[in-house]
């Protein structure tokens, strides 16, 4: 059969676009799909600490030198959702749906429906990343684009001169509230747990900020407010005592959780919905592989994810070859 290209990556973050650049040096034809920005959550990014090799970036700065890097090779990048994901030769496939060899030992192939059509490929890497964890309280989603937000760059500027709370207590969190500060007066970052999952370096810095007030052990029951949100009611855990805090806005950073609910059911995936995969990040499909946030295991961290991209389409190289 003749496939329209070797390898499909479907995403464009960093583990897809480092998967692109890899497939041009390989030689390995390749298209991305993305469905939404090219860069994913790098677009969101306001500050990389840490890089390596870069002490102090943006991500849309290394939004950009991927992309750049990706165009180099010749690599492509469709603006499509895909909305499927089909083995071809299905009277090849075992009892449980997965693929199996051609009747003439040939490796059977993958058909993928997007919106701007369908696709035939001989390899798949998922490279979908995460979408973040929502706040789960009452009425959090009256409040969603109204005062809750998860991009702090995106719509920290709009609440210049107000107080402004940050649930969260991860490396991101804190980075955020840190960048918050350049726009709101005040901002109180809560943690339910007894302290902040940072590194030290990172809480050091939050604690020395004259703007950041910390209240760990703390956590939100409720949110309200006329028409956006306008108050906070917190439950202080460790002297067993309840509150409320007017704030002008709250950014929700719990994290994220993977982007893979769009996958047919024969792809293996745990019970929170990472895809599973082997340490080539080659899934129980053959000739199927996932990258970055949205595999099993993933650190969730930028550098992991651009690495994943290259090991992904190493492992699939070695598949090609056989």
């Amino acid at each position: 059969m003749v496939y329209d290209y070797d390898l499909l990556v479907i995403g464009s973050g960093p583990a897809g676009l480092a998967a692109g650049i890899e497939a041009g040096h390989h030689g390995v034809e390749a298209v991305l799909f993305e469905r939404e920005s090219v860069g994913g959550e790098l677009v969101n990014r306001h500050t990389l600490e840490n890089l390596p090799g870069r002490s102090e970036s943006t991500g849309p700065e290394l939004r950009s030198t991927l992309v750049d890097q990706l165009r180099d090779v010749g690599g492509q990048v469709q603006l499509a959702a895909v909305d499927d994901i089909r083995q071809l030769d299905g009277e090849a496939a075992n009892d449980d749906g997965t693929p199996d060899r051609a009747d003439d030992g040939e490796r059977v192939g993958f058909e993928i429906d997007t919106t701007a059509g369908t696709y035939s490929t001989r390899t798949v890497i998922v490279a979908t990343g995460g979408r973040p964890i929502r706040l789960d309280v009452p009425d959090a989603n009256a409040y969603r684009g109204r005062g809750i937000f998860n991009c702090a760059m995106c719509d920290g500027p709009l609440y210049a001169g107000e107080r402004i709370a940050v649930s969260g207590g991860d490396k991101w969190a804190l980075t955020d509230a840190l960048y918050l500060t350049e726009h709101a007066e005040r901002v109180v970052i809560i943690e339910e747990g007894p302290k902040l999952s940072a590194g030290e370096t990172l809480r050091e810095r939050v604690d020395d900020h004259p703007d950041i007030e910390v209240r760990t052990d703390t956590e939100i029951r409720g949110v309200s407010g006329d028409d956006v949100l306008e108050r906070l009611e917190l439950f202080d855990r460790t002297q067993g005592t309840e509150s409320v805090e007017t704030v002008g806005g709250l950014y929700v950073q719990h994290g994220v959780e993977p982007e893979a609910s769009f996958l047919p059911e024969w792809i293996p995936r745990t019970d929170c919905g990472a895809v599973v995969v082997d340490p080539s990040l080659e899934t129980a499909v053959p000739g199927l592989f996932a990258a970055g946030d949205v595999r099993q295991s993933s650190p969730q961290s930028i550098t992991t994810a651009l690495g994943d991209g290259v090991t992904a389409v190493r492992s699939a190289s070695v598949y090609l070859d056989e």
